[in-house]
C-alpha cells in the first residue's frame, strides 16, 4: 500500500467520523422530539412532599404532610388563565372561542383536615403585598366534598372519590376586570361556583423566583393533615395537557403552547410596527420564537403557474401549515401602498388578519389569529389598520364614566366607585395603617375608563391628591401601581386622569363649556373631574419582619435588613439580641419549631432566650460580648460565636400612647456552623447543545485536514524521482559486490 493510498483512506476515515457524530446528534434530536417525554420530576417543583413512583398509566402523584412541616408543591412556570383557541378544527375565518384555565386532579385519601390549591398573581389593583393570593380549601364532609373560597362559606361541589376539575371563566359583560369565577366539578355532580377569585392584572399567573422582589407561584398545593398523616393527590392534566405516565413512567408531552395577550387590541397604525403585550406559554417545555404571517383584506398572494399569477387560497394545506399569508418580519411597517387601492379613501382604514404559529422545544404546534383577541372590523372580522394622519384618531382621549360630554354627573356610577374608594380605606373593621411608609391603594378604575384607540391596561394614569391642609400633589403610574401616600391622619381627596397608548390625556371642561389641558392648578375648578374622597385615622405603630435570609453561618456577619416600621413621624424604637438556650433534653429541629412557640407563648417550655449585651467601647474585643459586635445603633448586624438559634427583636414607641403596650417584633435566625457551598445544577450543556454539537463537528473537520496536510499525497513527478533514486541505491549495492 503506498502512501497515497494511505493518506485517501485517512481522509475517508475522517469524514465518516463527522458524519456519524453529526447523524448521531441529528437522529438523537429527531428521537427525542419524536418521543416527546419529559421526566416527571420536571413539571412541578415540590419542598418536604414524596413524589410518588407510579407505573405506566397512573398519573403524576405527590403525597404531601402538614403545611406546617413545610410540606407543599408547587408550579413554577407561567400559567395561562384566558386565551383563544379554534372552536373546532383549524380553519381560515374561525371566529376562535375563548379557553380559560382548568386543572383536573384526584386525592387518594380523604382523612386529612384540608386540602389547599392558593393561585398567586399580579394585580389589577395595587397592594402592598404586590401580588394577589386567591385560595380555595377542600375539606370532606362525609362522603361529600366542600369547597370555599377566599374563606367564604364552603359550598359542596359533589362526592370526594371522583376526579375534581377546577376552572375558571368570566360573567357576561364582566370580562377583562380581573375576577374570574371559580367552578369545581366533582365525579359525576355537575360543575358548581364555589366563589370568585378576585384582583387578577393578568390573563395568565406570572412566575417570579423567590430571589425577586415579590416572589409569584402560580400555583401551590398544601394540606392540614393530623400528626403524621399526609395526603396523597394525582394532578391528572393541566390546561389541556395530560399527565398520565407513559411506558417509561414519564409524560408524554403532546400539548401546542398557548398564546396569551395582555393588550386590549383596537387597532394598528401605519406606518408603525405591529406591537402588543402578549406571552407565549407552554406547560411543560419552553416556546420556540414565534412565526408570524399577515395577510391584507384585498391584496390576496399569489404564485406564478405556467407564466400565469394565480391567486393562493388562504387555507390550512394538509400538513396543518397555514398558506396564503405572507411572513410577518418583526422590522415590517406598514403603509398605505400595503394595501388595497383606495381601502383608507372608502373607509378611512384598511384591514388584516395577523397569524402566530407557536412550537415548543417537543415539536408541539398551533396556530393563533390575533383577530381572535383584537376588537374587529364588523365587515371583514379583521382588525384595522388606521391612517394616524386622521384627525380623529388623533384627537382620541379617553373617557371616564363619571360624567357626560356636558359635564353631567353619572351619580349611579360616582356613589358606585365612592363606595369602592371608602372600602379600600379600611382593614377589618378600622382604618388601614398611617404614618412615614404607608400608603392608600387606589381601587381599579376598569370599568369606568374607555378610549376608541387603547384598552385600561395601555394606559398611564396621573393621580391629584390633596388634603384639608395641602396643596395639589401628583403620582404618575401604570394601571397597578396607582398608590397615595398617606403619612398623617385625616380627610384626603383624589381624582384620577388617565393618558392613552398615543399620549392623549382626558381632556377637562371648564364651566363656561371650554375645554382645556387638566393640571394641578386647575384640577378642582373642572365639571367633568370626578373627586373622591376617604378618611384614615392612626391607630398605633406597625412592625413587619424584615424579609432576611433566616440561615447564617458562625464568625460570618450576618446583617438584618431594616424591620419596615409604619407610624407617625418622632417614634423611638429599642433593639434586642439574644441567643436561644434548651432546655436538657429537649430538641429543636426546626426554625418553625421556635416561631410557633415564640408566638404562642410556649418557648419557656423549650427553653430560653439570653440576651447579648451591646458592644462596649470601654471593653477589650473579647471582653462580655464584644466579639459579637452587635451594636444596633450604627447597623443592624453581628458576628454569630457559636451555632444554634438567635433572635434580633424590635420594639416602637410612637410616643403617642395609642396602644395599652408597645408594639414588638422578632425575627429568629438559624446559625450553622460553617458555611457550606452547594454547587447549583448547570444546564449549559442543556442550553448550549447546539454550540457543543458544531464545535465537535468543526474539530473533526480540522482533524480531517490536518491529516491531509500531514500525510499529504504526492504528485506523480515526486513520485518519479523517488522510484529512480531507489534504482540508483539498487544499482550502486549491486556494484559493491
Amino acid at each position: 500500500m503506498n502512501k497515497q493510498k494511505v493518506s485517501i483512506l485517512a481522509l475517508v476515515i475522517a469524514f465518516a467520523l463527522c458524519m456519524a457524530a453529526m447523524c448521531a446528534t441529528l437522529m438523537g434530536s429527531m428521537n427525542a422530539n419524536a418521543e416527546a417525554s419529559i421526566s416527571k420530576s420536571s413539571v412541578f417543583y415540590s419542598e418536604g412532599a414524596e413524589l410518588v413512583d407510579g407505573e405506566s398509566g397512573d398519573y403524576l402523584s405527590y403525597k404531601i404532610s402538614d403545611a406546617d412541616t413545610g410540606s407543599l408543591v408547587k408550579y413554577n412556570k407561567n400559567l395561562a388563565l384566558k386565551w383563544y383557541a379554534f372552536t373546532d378544527e383549524a380553519t381560515v375565518g374561525d371566529a376562535g372561542a375563548v379557553q380559560y384555565f382548568s386543572m383536573t386532579f384526584a386525592l387518594q385519601n380523604t382523612d386529612f383536615e384540608s386540602f389547599k390549591i392558593a393561585m398567586e398573581t399580579t394585580q389589577m389593583s395595587m397592594s402592598k403585598d404586590g401580588k394577589t393570593v386567591n385560595e380555595i380549601v377542600f375539606t370532606v364532609d362525609g362522603s361529600n366534598l366542600k369547597a370555599s373560597v377566599n374563606g367564604a362559606e364552603a359550598v359542596t361541589v359533589g362526592a370526594a372519590d371522583g376526579d375534581i376539575t377546577l376552572s375558571l371563566s368570566e360573567e357576561a359583560g364582566l370580562e377583562g376586570l380581573g375576577d374570574f369565577a371559580v367552578n369545581v366539578k366533582s365525579g359525576d355532580a355537575s360543575a358548581v361556583k364555589a366563589g370568585t377569585f378576585t384582583n387578577i392584572g393578568m390573563n395568565y399567573a406570572k412566575y417570579a423566583s423567590s430571589s425577586a422582589d415579590t416572589p409569584i407561584a402560580p400555583l401551590t398545593f398544601t394540606a392540614e393533615t393530623a400528626a403524621e398523616g399526609s395526603v396523597t393527590f394525582s394532578i391528572k392534566s393541566l390546561n389541556g395537557q395530560s399527565f398520565r405516565l407513559n411506558d417509561n413512567k414519564e409524560i408524554t408531552d403532546d400539548t401546542a403552547p398557548v398564546l396569551v395577550i395582555d393588550s386590549e387590541i383596537k387597532q394598528f397604525r401605519l406606518g408603525e410596527k405591529v406591537e402588543f403585550d402578549y406571552i407565549a406559554i407552554d406547560v411543560c417545555s419552553t416556546v420556540k420564537t414565534p412565526e408570524r404571517f399577515y395577510l391584507v383584506d384585498g391584496m390576496p398572494v399569489t404564485e406564478e403557474t405556467d407564466g400565469a399569477e394565480e391567486t393562493v387560497e388562504a387555507a390550512f394545506d394538509d400538513a396543518g401549515e397555514l398558506v396564503g399569508y405572507r411572513e410577518l418580519d418583526t422590522s415590517k411597517y406598514f403603509f398605505e401602498d400595503d394595501f388595497a387601492e383606495g381601502a383608507f379613501t372608502e373607509t378611512g382604514y384598511g384591514t388584516l388578519s395577523i397569524a402566530y404559529k407557536l412550537e415548543d422545544n417537543n415539536s408541539n404546534s398551533a396556530y393563533y389569529f390575533i383577530e381572535w383577541y383584537a376588537q374587529k372590523d364588523t365587515a371583514t372580522g379583521h382588525i384595522k389598520m388606521v391612517d394616524p394622519r386622521d384627525a380623529s384618531l388623533t384627537n382620541a382621549r379617553p373617557e371616564m364614566a363619571f360624567y357626560t360630554e356636558d359635564g353631567t354627573e353619572n351619580t349611579e356610577k360616582v356613589e358606585e366607585y365612592q363606595a369602592k374608594v371608602t372600602e379600600a380605606s379600611m382593614k377589618d373593621g378600622k382604618s388601614i395603617q398611617v404614618g412615614s411608609g404607608a400608603y392608600y391603594y387606589i381601587p381599579s378604575l376598569k370599568p369606568y375608563i374607555t378610549d376608541a384607540t387603547c384598552g385600561y391596561t395601555d394606559m398611564t394614569f396621573t393621580v391629584y391628591y390633596w388634603t384639608g391642609s395641602s396643596s395639589v400633589q401628583t403620582v404618575t403610574g401604570d394601571y397597578d401601581e396607582l398608590r397615595i401616600p398617606v403619612n398623617t391622619e385625616g380627610d384626603y381627596a383624589f381624582c384620577v386622569v388617565p393618558t392613552n397608548k398615543s399620549g392623549n390625556a382626558m381632556v377637562g371642561l371648564k364651566e363656561n363649556g371650554g375645554k382645556t389641558e387638566i393640571s394641578s392648578s386647575n384640577v378642582m375648578e373642572l365639571k367633568n373631574v370626578a373627586v373622591f374622597t376617604f378618611r384614615v385615622e392612626y391607630n398605633g405603630a406597625y412592625i413587619e419582619e424584615p424579609e432576611t435570609d433566616e440561615i447564617g453561618y458562625v464568625d460570618v456577619t450576618y446583617t438584618i435588613d431594616d424591620f419596615e416600621i409604619i407610624a407617625l413621624s418622632g417614634y423611638k424604637t429599642e433593639y434586642a439580641l439574644y441567643r436561644f438556650v434548651a432546655k436538657q433534653g429537649v430538641s429543636i429541629t426546626s426554625l418553625d419549631q421556635l416561631k410557633k412557640a415564640e408566638e404562642s407563648g410556649t418557648i419557656a417550655d423549650l427553653g430560653e432566650w439570653i440576651e447579648i449585651k451591646k458592644y462596649d467601647s470601654s471593653l477589650g474585643e473579647d471582653e462580655e460580648d464584644n466579639m459579637y459586635e452587635w451594636n444596633p445603633t450604627s447597623t443592624l448586624s453581628f458576628v454569630p460565636q457559636e451555632k444554634g438559634f438567635y433572635k434580633v427583636t424590635v420594639t416602637v414607641d410612637d410616643q403617642q400612647g395609642k396602644t395599652e403596650t408597645l408594639p414588638t417584633a422578632f425575627k429568629i435566625i438559624n446559625i450553622t456552623a460553617e458555611a457550606d457551598v452547594i454547587p447549583g445544577a448547570t444546564y449549559w450543556l442543556q442550553n448550549n447543545i447546539l454550540s457543543v454539537v458544531f464545535l465537535g463537528i468543526g474539530v473533526l473537520c480540522l482533524i480531517a485536514i490536518v491529516i491531509l496536510l500531514v500525510v499529504k499525497p504526492k504528485d506523480k513527478a515526486v513520485l518519479e524521482a523517488e522510484k529512480a533514486r531507489k534504482e540508483e541505491l539498487k544499482e550502486k549495492r549491486e556494484n559493491r559486490k
